[in-house]
């Protein structure tokens, strides 16, 4: 089970209750540990439609339950920064979705937090602070990550298409460069 004194010691560091980006959010609102570093497990087709059989693997770091069988989700980042939020909240919209998927549950059932534990300024100036950030996924979130994944299901399908657009990408990088280069020798 989910220690809950260890989480109130990290998020006491700097979070509660200063440090929510609501009014509205209370860490008692969830009061059940329900899992921590729960690993899931889902085939791709319960995720997004597709023929191809790969296994979609995730580990949640924490979940909790309220008296009214509504969840939490808490993703623990350890930037440095906030910066990448948005980027977070698409995982998290994945995390909802496979969590539905094994245990049942409707996925409006559950919300999600970005828990920052590691938040430091770019000089080191020996402080580190928290914040729990409780803003919900916008809802073309999933949508998003199935455009990229279908992206890659279609690579999959066709490792030329990876490969012309790995050489149509505008960016002078040397893996990138070498890559497409050892590829070219390959093919001929």
């Amino acid at each position: 089970m989910v220690n809950r004194y260890f989480i109130l010691i990290i998020y006491n560091l700097a979070i509660f209750p200063a440090s929510v980006n609501s009014s509205s959010f209370s860490f008692e609102m969830y009061p059940i540990d329900v899992s921590v570093e729960e690993k899931i497990t889902v085939p791709l087709s319960k995720l997004v439609e597709t023929d191809v059989s790969i296994d979609f693997s995730s580990k949640i770091d924490a979940v909790f339950k309220n008296n009214n069988s509504d969840f939490l989700i808490d993703d623990w980042k350890t930037s440095k920064n906030t910066d990448y939020g948005s980027s977070h909240r698409q995982q998290l919209s994945v995390y909802q979705k496979v969590y539905a998927i094994k245990h049942g549950l409707a996925p409006n059932k559950i919300k999600v937090a970005i828990g920052y534990v590691g938040l430091r300024k770019t000089i080191n100036d020996g402080k580190i602070d928290a914040e729990l950030d409780i803003k919900q996924p916008a809802s073309s979130a999933f949508e998003t990550f199935s455009k990229r994944l279908n992206t890659f299901l279609s690579w999959k399908k066709d490792v030329d298409l990876f490969f012309k657009e790995l050489s149509e990408v505008k960016e002078d990088d040397s893996l990138f460069r070498s890559i497409i280069e050892q590829y070219k020798m390959e093919i001929t």
